[in-house]
């Protein structure tokens, strides 16, 4: 926890340096700075006159982001990337956010531009500190909204191929399955079935028909959804999809920080940040940080730490263990996967077998219609069940890049301005 406050991420605010002390200056209540600055003359304030000592300067605070976190462009999968830049540009509120920040950081700088000279000596700088760590604050959030974004249009993608190989995989089926009836009812008309084996083909066939338009519309209802998403015309997004394609391979898992490492999600930062800027707001000293600190590694409580101290150290705690109880969940699941790719492995492979002979054995006159039926629903299970098993791991690597903290960088903190109509 101590790396969350006292960190050389906003030096100037855990080292509370104070200006007042730094120049051995008295702090005057704001009538008198106002009196001092109606008369023109902060030597009548101060009693003497006496060359402006310098300021001395915060360190700046250094930027805590990946150097590219947009995982999305290394996917190698070009309309995956060029969806999820659509869907970051089609965000309105993303878009409001970005002219609300840059509305803030204005607002900031003049602040400060106003307080110049023994004046900023007399008011001090701690409000600019605090100003300047709840900004960082809402840059992070800024950017922790965009990866989130991000991961939601991938999500919409992966669902989207996956029903598109669902739709494809069915209608070769019903293909198969109609041409099927179609031999059982040759063979009823030659007398070597009974009309049992062309009541269950025609059945086969009707139950995969249902199907197959169920899912063509589950299909159409993601595609619509990903379309508006992405800001994108149904048709354009229906052309760009091809008539398939396979779901993303977005890999293992990742390489990130160990389990105990650091972790550089932007929510975690800007509550971080945030708390800073309440901090410095109140004036609060390294020692009640210290102290604060200890009680809460320990698990003790004093009654005289000051409840926003305690309170929010406790918050940062609680997010960043759920943050990582997250990580392992998501690592578990994956690694979970992999033993069931396996297995299914193994079955696929033994259905289309069953299905090659029992289809030789019926054609041959050999075999019954039912166990063709059973081979070819069975191998049809194991293939769809194979394709949900893929857009599973892509749907987790996805979730597990935005819990880690990729899906941002530097440049989001200072997103460009566009021309949204914002309240």
């Amino acid at each position: 926890m101590r790396t969350m406050i006292a960190s050389a991420d906003f030096a100037a605010i855990a080292a509370r340096v104070r200006y007042d002390d730094a120049l051995n200056w008295k702090r005057l209540p704001l009538a008198a700075v106002l009196a001092c600055s109606a008369a023109f003359s902060l030597a009548a304030c101060t009693g003497q006159e006496r060359p402006a000592a310098p300021l001395p300067q915060p360190p700046a605070p250094t930027v805590e982001a990946p150097v590219d976190g947009d995982w999305w462009k290394q996917a190698g999968d070009p309309l995956l990337a060029d969806l999820v830049a659509r869907g970051i540009a089609a965000d309105h509120e993303l878009a409001c956010r970005a002219a609300r920040l840059a509305v803030q950081a204005e607002a900031d700088a003049s602040a400060e531009r106003r307080l110049s000279g023994r004046m900023r000596k007399l008011v001090g700088t701690d409000h600019g500190l605090s100003r300047a760590a709840a900004l960082r604050a809402d840059q992070y959030a800024y950017a922790q909204a965009r990866a989130a974004r991000a991961a939601a249009v991938a999500l919409a993608y992966v669902e989207v191929r996956r029903l598109q190989n669902v739709l494809v995989l069915r209608t070769e089926r019903l293909d198969q399955f109609r041409d099927n009836a179609a031999i059982a009812e040759f063979r009823r008309q030659a007398g070597l079935v009974t009309a049992i084996d062309g009541g269950i083909g025609s059945s086969m066939a009707g139950v995969a028909d249902a199907d197959l338009a169920a899912t063509r519309a589950r299909f159409e209802r993601a595609r619509m959804e990903l379309a508006r998403m992405a800001d994108m015309d149904d048709a354009a997004l229906l052309t760009a999809l091809g008539e398939s394609g396979d779901v993303s391979d977005l890999g293992r898992d990742p390489p990130g920080p160990a389990d105990e490492g650091p972790l550089h999600r932007a929510d975690l930062l800007a509550l971080r940040y945030r708390l800073l800027s309440r901090i410095e707001h109140e004036k609060m000293t390294q020692a009640d940080i210290d102290k604060a600190e200890a009680e809460s590694r320990l698990g003790e409580g004093d009654p005289a730490t000051p409840p926003l101290l305690r309170d929010g150290l406790d918050e940062l705690g609680k997010a960043e263990a759920e943050a990582r109880a997250e990580i392992a969940a998501t690592r578990q699941a994956l690694v979970l996967l992999d033993a069931r790719e396996q297995a299914l492995g193994q079955s696929g492979e033994r259905s289309r077998r069953a299905v090659q002979d029992a289809r030789a054995a019926y054609r041959a006159g050999m075999g019954d219609f039912a166990t063709l039926y059973v081979a070819e629903a069975s191998a049809l299970s194991v293939e769809e069940a194979r394709l949900g098993l893929r857009a599973e791991r892509a749907a987790g690597m996805i979730r597990l890049h935005l819990q880690r903290g990729d899906g941002w960088s530097a440049a989001d903190l200072s997103p460009q301005v566009g021309v949204a109509a914002c309240d």
